[in-house]
């Protein structure tokens, strides 16, 4: 259960409203809305979160200390998720950038392959051009 859930249900059960909880425990009622409802990102700071969320609990009847705990548990949790998820990216990233370069790698090396190809022909074609027309009498032993 997430710990806005938990202090929803029990300040219901106690029959208080979000005033009279605002009222005890001294936290505006817009921070205890953002607990209640898990928008954490609106409580400026971990810290006034922690305070509020032990505050807010123990104005319910409930164990400040134990509720934190829980709260600590769910967060390390989510935070141990997001970071096995950033590391999924990241190598997900790293193994897309080393496709991309071997692939760069394998075009370049093809075309510096069909450069060489044509220059090979082209020598070649000028060797015999040049034998024909009789400025080249030398014939390499391989040619025959």
């Amino acid at each position: 259960m997430e710990i806005g859930e938990l202090l929803r249900g029990a300040r219901e059960a106690c029959g208080m409203t979000l005033q009279q909880a605002s009222e005890v425990t001294k936290v505006r009622i817009k921070y205890l809305e953002a607990i209640e409802s898990g928008e954490f990102a609106v409580i400026p700071g971990e810290v006034y979160l922690k305070g509020f969320i032990r505050t807010y609990a123990d104005c319910l009847g409930l164990d400040g200390a134990q509720v934190l705990l829980q709260y600590n548990e769910l967060r390390s949790a989510r935070d141990s998720a997001a970071l096995h998820q950033l590391e999924q990216e990241r190598i997900g990233r790293t193994e897309r950038v080393r496709r991309e370069k071997r692939e760069r790698r394998l075009r370049a090396l093809g075309r510096g392959a069909l450069v060489a190809l044509i220059i090979a022909a082209a020598v070649v074609g000028l060797y015999y051009a040049g034998r024909a027309l009789g400025l080249i009498r030398w014939t390499p032993a391989w040619l025959g």
